[in-house]
């Protein structure tokens, strides 16, 4: 996934309004289960198409549904689908049944053609987004269509009925079925959004939903929305919490202070938090597959285009050191990319982190040799870098810390830092008016190339610009030509994380996140996912008794 991308990634912070915590509040009409939870960025977007940051991927996932869903376990069970599909002997021809039930918030039948809907626009140039790659590189004829060389009615998708949906591949790909959990798969209402135009997904009223929840109260820009629980949801008897009231918070320190008053009661801990709280009876720590990552701008003309520069840069930085003094919640230095724990072997059953190795570690010696030389390259004794960040407490210290260690092993770099909300810094970071921009990217599905295809050149998710033809033949090769021989494709794989990480440094992968929380007893049912969207809502449950 992925992504801008905040180390708190999501603050799930609960609290009730008019009570000291989450519970089931009465009136003379009923009972309404009701909490509250925050988020550290705004929400920017609703449009399956648009996405590119955490709020927004959450927000979807919660008033959006797919054709598959994640459990919590993150098994890939059946969602609008009624069934797992039924795969061709080939491999390459996906059946897929829809629900009869499955019903739009304005009572529509979700059908097979608003996912043949969502899915050309997709892959049409107008309307593509940049995760277009994850069509582009799977399914018949996206590719000539997104590049205009075909129309989209030739998308090698068929609806031969309204509940049937029948998926034609370029080739066998082992992970398609837990793509099609992910959020840019997930279908659209055409009738709806044509009417809506440009507005379409960009405010709760311009948006229909077929998930958990339906969203009100929301505007771009906004800091507060409410989920509601969706009556024409198919599985709303699964549904036990009325609304989710959201706040945008952006101070930890704040958050903690409202968990403390009883206001709150779920709070993403960043360093000294982390750290005050862990001998606490609510204290939380979760595993997480999210890398936190600095992004070199290597356009043309721009000082990052210099690959010494580059590699002074990503080996100047003391992982162990910054983990443990500004994080402090668990996090793990970032020796590559892809992360642990995550994808294996598929012949010894080796961790892909462990089998790659170190590819980037701090190394001061080698980091100030290569920064004289790129100065002399670049003919100049002192730089200067844009470095974007977002307006977040974390983030802020993060650049703070990263910017004062880097100066200090580089004497003569600078860095102006740039604090922007998370809609301004997005708008900045696309047109490419930085040098360095810190990121987060979550994994979209379970394999090792969803952190890898991004840097191809031909990716539409490639905003730093990256260009190596060497590069793109790896990952052509584990996309295509490779694909069905899982050997070959894995040393693909393990030689691109090597050549994107330790010989053109494009990027410099800063720490594996670990997620430390604080947690009220009668809260549960908030399901961590480890690929695709953060977080499900749909099974909270609050627990009147404690």
């Amino acid at each position: 996934m992925k992504k801008f991308i905040t180390i708190t990634t999501l603050a799930l912070l609960v609290f009730i309004t008019g009570c000291n915590s989450a519970r089931k509040t009465e009136s003379a009409e009923s009972k309404k289960a009701i909490v509250h939870f925050t988020e550290p960025a705004e929400l920017l977007t609703l449009d399956t198409t648009q996405e590119e940051d955490f709020t927004s991927f959450n927000a979807q996932n919660q008033v959006l549904e797919g054709l598959y869903q994640l459990n919590e376990k993150d098994e890939t069970i059946p969602a609008v689908a009624k069934e797992l599909p039924k795969i061709s002997e080939d491999k390459q021809t996906y059946t897929i049944v829809l629900r009869e039930d499955a019903k739009w918030s304005n009572g529509d039948s979700v059908t097979a053609k608003d996912f043949l809907y969502a899915f050309k626009r997709a892959v049409t140039p107008e309307t593509a987004p940049s995760y277009a790659s994850l069509f582009v590189s799977s399914i018949k004829n996206a590719d000539a269509i997104y590049q205009g060389k075909m129309a989209p009615e030739q998308l090698g998708v068929e609806t031969p009925d309204e509940h049937t949906l029948v998926i034609h591949l370029i080739k066998p790909i082992p992970y398609f079925t837990s793509l099609l959990t992910f959020e840019t798969f997930f279908p659209i209402n055409q009738a709806f959004a044509e009417r809506q135009g440009s507005s379409y997904g960009t405010s709760a009223k311009t948006t229909l939903y077929n998930g958990p929840f339906v969203l009100e109260g929301w505007e771009q820009n906004s800091d507060t929305w409410t989920y509601v629980k969706n009556q024409n949801y198919w599985d709303k008897k699964n549904v036990h919490v009325d609304e989710i009231q959201t706040t945008v918070v952006k101070s930890t320190s704040t958050a903690v202070n409202l968990y403390q008053t009883d206001e709150l009661d779920r709070v993403i801990l960043d360093g000294e938090f982390s750290k005050q709280y862990k001998n606490d009876l609510d204290f939380q720590n979760q595993n997480d597959t999210k890398m936190g990552y600095l992004r070199f701008n290597q356009a043309q003309g721009k000082l990052l285009e210099n690959q010494n520069l580059r590699k002074a840069i990503a080996l100047a930085i003391d992982r162990d050191t910054f983990v443990k003094n500004v994080l402090g919640d668990g996090s793990i230095a970032a020796t590559g990319f892809v992360p642990k724990n995550f994808v294996q072997n598929p012949k010894t059953g080796e961790d892909f982190r462990k089998e790659n190795g170190v590819q980037q570690t701090f190394d001061k010696d080698t980091a100030q040799k290569a920064f004289a030389q790129a100065k002399e390259e670049l003919h100049k004794t002192d730089i200067t870098l844009v470095y974007l960040t977002k307006d977040t407490d974390t983030e802020k210290k993060t650049a703070e810390y990263l910017a004062s260690q880097i100066a200090e092993v580089l004497p003569g770099i600078k860095f102006e830092l740039t604090t922007l909300p998370s809609n301004n810094l997005q708008e900045r970071y696309l047109s490419g008016d930085y040098d360095i921009a810190f990121g987060q990217w979550m994994p979209d599905f379970k394999d090792a190339i969803t952190f890898l295809d991004m840097f191809a050149s031909t990716s539409g998710l490639n905003h730093v610009n990256y260009k190596n033809p060497t590069y793109d033949r790896l990952i052509q090769a584990a996309s295509d030509t490779d694909a069905a021989e899982e050997e070959k494709r894995w040393s693909d794989l393990l030689q691109a994380e090597q050549l994107l990480l330790a010989k053109d440094y494009t990027i410099a992968p800063i720490y594996q996140q670990q997620t430390a929380l604080l947690q009220k007893k009668n809260i549960s049912g908030v399901v961590k996912h480890s690929f695709g969207s953060p977080y499900s809502f749909k099974y909270i449950q609050v627990d009147e008794s404690k």
